[in-house]
């Protein structure tokens, strides 16, 4: 049986839809009971609610399982002590096979989730069980932030690119959860770490003039000031680490981009990854 933590969040969903035709049994590890209808509208799999900061609820959620896919929640400050209480259990649990969602570049230490990311990494290798790093570029999905904007205003919100010279490296979730699917199914993938990535080092502009061709009208970009940003993210909740760790996130992308190479995904798919080109013309069709 494959554990999904963090099972409810974009990631999560998407790798379980790559697994349930595969006919995996999956226990899903979710964090509110309100979520468990929600994750099961998927497909036939148990779930489980707790605290992965609860050590009784996460023996529980890896009791029988063979197969980990350890992901946590973004930038979150305890990620550290959740790492080694899961790959703790795991140790525990006997399990065969854990697979933990890092984060591309995790060698990065001037984002505080970079070094937290690279400190769980290193507790997995040091554990003795059989792991998976994947380490995944930043989600073409994450511009759906601004899908509302960009189809009712034609204004593209983001924070990624200040200069012309900012280039960021973008991949499909569908790719990621295709290719996990993969890792999670075979022993093949064991004792490596892998940089996931699509195929395109994309400028602003790269991604203004696809979404022109595709939506047929011009595009307009808003970039937010950090003070304004700051103040949205705490109207949604974010506390100050959140909310610092991410602007710093930014502050990198901007003066250094995010850059990868799409080989290593292209031989785990057996093809080349989607372009942010097809992702576009996908979302459109999907929302009509």
């Amino acid at each position: 049986m494959i554990l999904i933590t963090g099972a409810n969040g974009q990631t999560g969903r998407a790798i379980i839809n790559a697994l349930l035709p595969k006919g995996e049994r999956i226990r899903a590890f979710v964090f509110r009971a309100q979520q468990v209808e929600e994750i099961k509208s998927l497909g036939e799999m148990e779930v489980v609610v707790g605290n992965m900061m609860d050590q009784k609820a996460v023996d529980e959620a890896l009791s029988g399982i063979s197969t980990v896919y350890h992901i946590c929640s973004a930038v979150n400050p305890d990620e550290v002590a959740i790492g080694e209480m899961i790959i703790n259990a795991a140790r525990k649990a006997k399990v065969e096979h854990f697979v933990y969602h890092s984060v591309l570049h995790s060698v990065l230490q001037d984002m505080p989730h970079h070094q937290k990311k690279l400190m769980v990494e290193e507790l997995l290798v040091n554990s003795g069980i059989p792991y998976t790093i994947i380490q995944p570029a930043v989600f073409m999905q994450n511009i759906l932030e601004s899908w509302k904007s960009l189809t009712q205003k034609s204004i593209f919100q983001q924070k990624f690119f200040t200069t012309p010279e900012t280039r960021m490296c973008l991949l499909d979730l569908q790719d990621l959860a295709e290719a996990v699917s993969i890792i999670l199914t075979s022993p093949a993938y064991k004792g490596a770490t892998y940089e996931l990535c699509g195929p395109e080092n994309l400028s602003l502009s790269d991604m203004i003039a696809t979404m022109e061709q595709h939506f047929g009208r011009e595009i307009i970009v808003e970039t937010p000031q950090d003070e304004m940003y700051a103040a949205q993210l705490k109207k949604f909740g974010l506390g100050d680490y959140k909310v610092n760790t991410l602007l710093k996130m930014f502050k990198h992308y901007n003066e250094h981009g995010f850059v990868g190479n799409p080989n290593v995904l292209t031989w785990i798919l057996g093809r080349k990854p989607n372009n942010f080109s097809s992702f576009i013309l996908r979302t459109i069709q999907s929302k009509r």
